[in-house]
């Protein structure tokens, strides 16, 4: 269910980068800093939270190796783009951002493992979302029962093997989620994405919780699912194409994310989001 964050008493702005900070850090930087607290906001938003729990991290542009994890010990509904921290794919902390807070072990190593084995991944998105670790306990593979599959290709599976610390839980999780997938259900566990941007990497998890809940609210944890209600490849393929035609963005999920960072704006978050063309032309045509 979506929160509406103003209920809350403060508003914590998301784009608090300072200009000694993006001199610092750069612009491309800043942009992706902007872009990834705004998804911590968003995961708030639609329920998908785990008090302080689940990372969605991204690369840090023209660095292969480093990437840009939440502060463990944040609530979503802290998490800033100043206060992310950067860390290589060894576990080191190259800068702690805005706070002093930590970044969590199993964080590290489920992202840095696949980071470092998905070079075509610039954000990977886990979360502990309802839904999904009911499906992840429940279901043994997901069959294409509702519209929102046809956003989901190629979907892969990981057993649990208890919490991922060690360096040897690394390469069992790389393996279990080869290219091209982009959804992986981790299963007694939860949900985890990725894109070569972080709106990509968002709307395919979107689509991935969107099946998670149509199971959960037909009854399909708990039986088998109608041969005739399973959608066939066919019909699955066409509708792709379909997909494709509706869209008037250059990147997969652009469109789906903007929409929801003007919602942000507009209830005074301050995402600093870089909006298309299209939409600073929209709210240029909204200003008060």
């Amino acid at each position: 269910m979506a929160r509406f964050l103003t209920n809350a008493q403060r508003i914590i702005k998301i784009d608090d980068i300072t200009p000694e900070q993006e001199e610092k850090w750069g612009e491309e930087e800043c942009k992706t800093r902007r872009i990834l607290a705004t998804a911590y906001r968003l995961t708030h938003y639609f329920g998908w939270d785990d008090i302080i729990y689940g990372h969605i991290t991204a690369r840090v542009p023209g660095h292969d190796d480093q990437i840009l994890i939440n502060p463990h010990g944040l609530h979503y509904t802290e998490i800033t783009a100043a206060s992310l921290l950067k860390i290589d794919t060894s576990g080191n902390i190259i800068d702690h951002g805005s706070t002093k807070f930590p970044f969590q072990p199993v964080g590290y190593t489920i992202h840095s493992a696949i980071h470092t084995s998905r070079p075509d991944l610039a954000c990977v998105w886990h979360m502990h979302s309802r839904a999904g670790i009911a499906l992840s306990a429940a279901v043994t593979k997901i069959q294409a029962v509702c519209q929102a599959n046809v956003e989901l290709p190629n979907i892969s599976y990981h057993d649990y093997r208890g919490q991922i610390l060690r360096d040897e839980d690394r390469e069992p999780l790389s393996r279990d989620f080869p290219a091209p997938s982009k959804a992986l259900v981790m299963r007694n566990h939860g949900l985890l994405t990725g894109g070569k941007t972080v709106e990509e990497a968002f709307t395919i998890m979107y689509f991935l919780h969107q099946t998670c809940q149509c199971y959960v609210d037909t009854g399909y944890l708990h039986s088998p699912v109608p041969h005739g209600k399973v959608l066939s490849r066919e019909v699955l393929e066409s509708s792709l194409e379909g997909s494709a035609e509706c869209r008037h963005d250059t990147e997969y999920g652009v469109q789906e994310f903007e929409a929801l960072a003007r919602l942000l704006d507009y209830q005074g978050f301050q995402t600093g989001y870089p909006y298309s063309e299209l939409s600073k032309s929209f709210l240029d045509s909204h200003k008060d």
